[in-house]
C-alpha cells in the first residue's frame, strides 16, 4: 500500500510539475527570440568583423550567430592586429582567443602572419592586469589557465570596491558593481560578502520601472544599467531577481524591433549591447533551468557561459557615464577587447 501512494504522490508531483515545465519552455523561447533580435538589430547589416570588433564579434558568435562566413577574414585581422602591435593589453588578446577558439582555431598555437605561433593565453597574461576596461575582466578570466594570474586579477578588482559603495571604475554605479558582481560571482571563491554587499547597493538603486546609475546623474531608470543589473543576476544564478530584471527591461525599455532604449531616446546601440549581453546569460539561465537544475536564490551563484556587449560606435550618444567611457575607450582603442569576451562564451557554451 506504501509502494502506491509513493506512486501515486510521484504521479501527481510529476503532473503538477508538468504546467511549470511547459512554462519555463515558453519563457525560454521568448528571450531566446528577444536575444536573437537584438544581435539581428546590431549585427544583421555587418559585412565582416575585424580583430578591433572582437567584443561584438563575439556577442554575435555568442547570441548563435553564425560566424562561418566571417571567419576567414576575422582570422586574417586578428594577424593584422599583432603584426601592428595593437593586441597591447589582456582584454584585447583574451577576446580574441575567445572569438578565434569558437571558430575552431588552436589559440595555443596560433599562426602568424610571418609563419611563428603564439600562444594566445601567454600572450595575455603577459599584459598583467592591463586592460581597456575592467568590465572585460570577465573574459580575460574565462581564458585564465593559471591560478595565481585569475587570483591577481582578482585581487586588483576587490581594491576597487568599497563595502556599502559598490565598485569603483570612474566613479560609483550601478553597471559598475554590477559587472564586478558578475565576475566575483563566476570567478572568486570568496565571492559570498561582495555578492551580499552587491546585492544590497543594486537594491538601492532599483525604481519603479528598473535601476538608474547613481543618484548624482538622477534617479530615473536607464535601459543600461536595468540590463547591467540582469547580467549580473543570470550569470550569478539568482533565478527571482533575473526574472524581476528581465521583466523591467522588457516592459520598460524593450522597442519590439530588437532594440533598446536608455531613457526614452529611440534606439541606442549602447542599451542594445547591454542588453543582448544580459540576455545571452539569462538564456543560459533559463536553459539550465529547463534541463532540470533549478538555481532560485542568492546561494546559488552557479556557472555560466561568458558573454558581453558591445557593437561599433555608430553616432549614438553614450548616455551611462561609467559605460560610455567603456565603450569609448573601446572604440578608440579598438572594438576588439569587447568581441574577444564573446568568443569564451562560446566556448564554454560547447564543453557544457
Amino acid at each position: 500500500m506504501k509502494k502506491v501512494i509513493a506512486i501515486a504522490l510521484s504521479l501527481l508531483l510529476i503532473i503538477s510539475l508538468l504546467p511549470m515545465a511547459a512554462f519555463a519552455g515558453e519563457k525560454s523561447d521568448e528571450v531566446y527570440a528577444k536575444m536573437t533580435a537584438a544581435r539581428d538589430f546590431l549585427y544583421g547589416q555587418k559585412a565582416a568583423f575585424t580583430a578591433a570588433e572582437s567584443y561584438d564579434f563575439a556577442l554575435y558568435l555568442a547570441a548563435d550567430g553564425d560566424g562561418e562566413a566571417f571567419k576567414d577574414a576575422y582570422i586574417q585581422s586578428v594577424k593584422d592586429a599583432f603584426d601592428a602591435g595593437s593586441m597591447t593589453t589582456a582584454d584585447r588578446v583574451a577576446l580574441a582567443a575567445i572569438c578565434l577558439d569558437a571558430l575552431g582555431e588552436n589559440v595555443e598555437e596560433f599562426t602568424l602572419n610571418d609563419g611563428s605561433k603564439v600562444n594566445l593565453l601567454d600572450e595575455m597574461k603577459s599584459k598583467g592586469t592591463e586592460a581597456d576596461s575592467p568590465y572585460n575582466y570577465f573574459f580575460v578570466l574565462a581564458m585564465s589557465d593559471d591560478d595565481a594570474y585569475t587570483e591577481a586579477v582578482l585581487t586588483a578588482l576587490k581594491n576597487d570596491y568599497t563595502m556599502g559603495s559598490g565598485y569603483n571604475y570612474w566613479g560609483f554605479g550601478t553597471d559598475n558593481t554590477a559587472n564586478f558582481g558578475a565576475i566575483m560571482a563566476e570567478y572568486a571563491d570568496d565571492a559570498d560578502a561582495y555578492l551580499e554587499d552587491a546585492d544590497a547597493v543594486l537594491d538601492g538603486a532599483k525604481v519603479e520601472k528598473g535601476y538608474y546609475y547613481t543618484a548624482d546623474y538622477g534617479t530615473d531608470a536607464n535601459g543600461n544599467s536595468t540590463a547591467s543589473v540582469l547580467f549580473y543576476y543570470a550569470v550569478a544564478g539568482n533565478q527571482d531577481k533575473a526574472d524581476e530584471s528581465y521583466a523591467l527591461l522588457t516592459d520598460n525599455f524593450d522597442l519590439g524591433d530588437g532594440s533598446y532604449h536608455y531613457m526614452n531616446d529611440g534606439a541606442n546601440n549602447y542599451a542594445t549591447r547591454d542588453a543582448l549581453k544580459a540576455l545571452i546569460y539569462y538564456d543560459r539561465l533559463l536553459d539550465t533551468k529547463t534541463a532540470g537544475e533549478e538555481p532560485t536564490g542568492e546561494e546559488n551563484y552557479t556557472d555560466s557561459e561568458a558573454a558581453d556587449d558591445a557593437a561599433e560606435a555608430t553616432g549614438v550618444t553614450q548616455s551611462t557615464p561609467a559605460t560610455g567611457d567603456s565603450l569609448a575607450a573601446v572604440a578608440v582603442a579598438g572594438s576588439a577587447v569587447l568581441a574577444l569576451g564573446l568568443a569564451l562564451a562560446l566556448r564554454k557554451k560547447e564543453e557544457a
